[in-house]
């Protein structure tokens, strides 16, 4: 796999937009905004709401000779905390319009009734996962406390499938590519064989297809790593010649990088199935198989990323799903039958 900084690889595009990598208060540490040079003036992602992360924006906007009250566009990739927090101060400061997908709109207004069930979602998927309450709990209420690194604003547009916009003077695709986050875009420039990619593809570590909530008018959850192999799959066939992305390295061999992909989903599949093949399991017995040492923000990473994979082997038949008298999902391979 090659990963290469942005500013040496050749695309005269590339002059226009300018990355600005700021700090956050979470694991997956930095992450890069990006400023787009032209009419209007566009800044894509914000970063979380924080005073550092706000302070090294305002000073990568000083070096490309721009302050805050100039932005006019805000594009946010995808409704997680350190790609859309800051919003709301950039358009107090600014007025710039912000553009999104449909499904980030009620997390990126901050609508109450969306908000407001989205904690007990969490802690009655933990709970079903076979958590116990306590942590379970804990971790239900980081949710909450995630809300002071957010602030919200209207959404002027909304972007979906096959949308082209402007940005330096030329067309991007907008493509829906859900996974990391049901509401996540990239945006492709066919031409110069561009992806800004965000957290759709990173080279240092794998997205996690994070488990969330029914979008807006939807009654059931998604499976975020069903539709993150689907997505993976369509960037695969594109003729993309560099990624840019929301952490990290970009990505020039985007290839070589969706197969290692592959090959590692394949492998915690395979591991998962061996688990299996021991009896029914909960969600929980086979993430504590897999990882050690789970504190709060990891029991629910931990937890999504299992179910991700159960999903999968679900879809494929590889296993089956059944609720026990005290409402846990209790998981089996087709070979392997419920024990009475």
């Amino acid at each position: 796999m090659q990963t290469v900084p942005v500013d040496p690889f050749d695309a005269p595009l590339l002059r226009h937009i300018h990355q600005i990598t700021l700090p956050t208060p979470f694991p997956v540490g930095p992450v890069h905004t990006y400023l787009v040079q032209g009419d209007p003036l566009t800044l894509i992602d914000t970063g979380p709401q924080t005073p550092a992360a706000l302070a090294a924006l305002q000073a990568g906007l000083v070096e490309q000779g721009v302050a805050l009250r100039d932005i006019q566009r805000v594009i946010i990739t995808h409704a997680h905390a350190d790609h859309y927090g800051l919003v709301g101060s950039i358009v107090a400061a600014s007025g710039a319009e912000v553009w999104a997908h449909p499904l980030a709109q009620p997390l990126v207004e901050g609508w109450a009734s969306y908000l407001a069930p989205r904690e007990q979602f969490w802690l009655d998927l933990l709970l079903a996962a076979g958590v116990p309450a306590a942590p379970a709990e804990n971790t239900a209420r980081l949710y909450r406390d995630m809300q002071r690194f957010i602030t919200y604003a209207p959404v002027a547009r909304l972007l979906g499938e096959g949308d082209v916009i402007d940005l330096a003077g030329v067309g991007w695709q907008v493509l829906h590519c859900p996974g990391h986050a049901d509401n996540l875009i990239c945006l492709y420039q066919p031409a110069e064989r561009l992806l800004l990619g965000n957290d759709h593809l990173l080279a240092h570590i794998s997205s996690n297809a994070i488990v969330g909530p029914p979008p807006l008018g939807e009654t059931e959850r998604r499976r975020p790593l069903v539709d993150y192999w689907t997505s993976l799959c369509r960037v695969y066939e594109l003729p993309v010649a560099l990624v840019l992305p929301g952490h990290g390295d970009a990505v020039a061999d985007v290839r070589g990088l969706i197969n290692s992909r592959f090959r590692f989903y394949e492998q915690r599949l395979a591991r998962l199935l061996n688990e299996l093949s021991r009896g029914p399991q909960t969600v929980w017995q086979l993430a504590e198989a897999l990882f050690r040492r789970l504190d709060a923000v990891d029991t629910f990473l931990a937890a999504s990323e299992v179910l991700g994979h159960l999903d999968v082997l679900e879809q494929k038949g590889q296993v089956v799903k059944n609720t026990n008298d005290t409402g846990v999902w209790l998981y089996q391979s087709n070979g392997h039958p419920l024990s009475e």
